[in-house]
């Protein structure tokens, strides 16, 4: 008698293997997901009645459940976004197994507490992770470096504290990394490499010291790069301007950075350096950055004069400098000599402040021909000489910042 016949192995491994998938099909099914948000619902300390819909007598119409995008094709849940519902909750007890197709989980704006779960890991194939706007506390988990879909990252506003791990650096495809407003600490920057699709960068309204992370200047796609708020000191290194040639925003402001002030940033549009502790003079090259619409380099340490090149026109592209630039203010350092007459070419100045230096003589006349109606404030000395339709925040002063006056507010 012949033994029976066995199958062939690779019908062995497809019937192994779809044994393995059925538990997890099981997990993922619109029932488990429906029971996982509504016992999470359960756990909510306040939502707007719309949550009402998350019932599971209501299970059918899972895809129309408030906050909810499906999946046409699997009609399992792709997208959870809750931001802006005012919610008071936890993440402590919420299930993330069932949801392993979630692209999109976004709790910003509501008030949400207590720690972020390491589970949120299993959300394997999340593109977006917005918690920003809460009350989230403890320490950012490591494991969420494994995320490596994520293409955006924040966690803003919130009560985060430790350091930032160097794991989140892993996450290659995350465009938008935001961890301003918390209290996180210094961490080893060393350990942090680069990464290649960053283009917005906010690490601003925090507890970090020492000098400029070096990790960044390996992200060189970094258009937006935000680090004020913090206690950061030292030189902006060479390789940074070097490196970082498509910034278009960099604000240092309240930091304690010394050295020169960084100018080599062509496409820069927002330029906010105050409250730092740069020396020296203004540099010439300010002047070529002709897309420039904001420069804030009050409360330093500069010397010297104004550079007329602010306002002349660059011998390279032929563009008038500073052409759509709308904020000057130099106030609240140790610059001398006149206002140069070029800077009456920029025809779209709204503030201009150079209170509490050491500036002398006579407003130019050319600056009379940029202005228009709205409010504006001088000292005493000048009220005669600008014109009551003039809208230009005017902030001058001749010394050591003379007392000002307000006229047409």
């Amino acid at each position: 008698m012949k033994g029976v016949q066995k199958p062939p192995p690779f019908l062995l491994l497809l019937h192994i293997s779809l044994l393995f998938l059925l538990p997890l099909n099981a997990a993922s099914s619109p029932r488990t997901q429906a029971a996982a948000l509504v016992s999470w619902k359960n756990d909510f300390a306040s939502s707007p009645p719309s949550f009402n819909s998350w019932s599971l007598t209501n299970l059918n119409n899972l895809c129309n459940w408030t906050a909810i995008v499906c999946d046409h094709n699997t009609k399992t849940i792709s997208q959870v976004d809750l931001s802006n519902f005012n919610i008071t909750a936890t993440l402590t007890h919420f299930h993330f197994t069932p949801f392993l197709n979630l692209t999109q989980f976004n709790l910003n704006g509501n008030n949400f507490t207590g720690p972020i779960p390491s589970a949120i890991d299993n959300l394997s194939k999340l593109t977006t992770l917005d918690l920003g706007n809460n009350l989230f506390n403890q320490e950012i988990p490591a494991q969420l470096g494994m995320l490596t879909e994520l293409q955006y990252f924040s966690f803003f506003n919130n009560n985060l504290t430790g350091v930032i791990p160097y794991q989140l650096s892993s996450l290659q495809k995350v465009k938008f990394f935001i961890l301003g407003a918390n209290y996180l600490e210094t961490p080893d920057w060393s350990e942090f490499s680069g990464m290649p699709s960053l283009t917005y960068l906010d690490l601003s309204g925090n507890h970090f010291s020492l000098e400029f992370p070096k990790f960044i200047s390996e992200c060189r796609n970094l258009t937006f790069l935000d680090l004020s708020g913090n206690f950061l000191t030292g030189q902006i290194p060479e390789h940074v301007f070097i490196n970082l040639g498509k910034l278009e925003y960099l604000n240092l402001t309240i930091n304690q950075f010394q050295g020169p002030l960084p100018s080599n940033f062509p496409k820069l549009k927002h330029l906010h350096l105050a409250r730092n502790n740069f020396g020296g003079a203004i540099p010439e090259d300010i002047g070529k950055l002709t897309r420039l619409e904001v420069l804030d380099l009050s409360n330093n340490n500069l010397t010297g004069e104004i550079p007329p090149e602010l306002g002349t026109f660059d011998k390279f592209t032929g563009v008038a400098s500073l052409a759509y630039f709308y904020h000057l203010d130099l106030s609240s350092n140790s610059l001398s000599g006149a206002i140069p007459s070029s800077l009456g070419k920029l025809t779209s100045l709204k503030v201009f402040n150079v209170s509490h230096n050491h500036i002398s003589g006579e407003i130019p006349s050319a600056f009379f021909k940029i202005l228009s109606v709205g409010a504006i404030f001088y000292p005493q000395e000048y009220s005669s000489k600008i014109p009551s339709s003039s809208s230009l925040l005017f902030l001058l002063a001749k010394q050591y910042g003379v007392k000002n006056h307000t006229r047409g507010c």
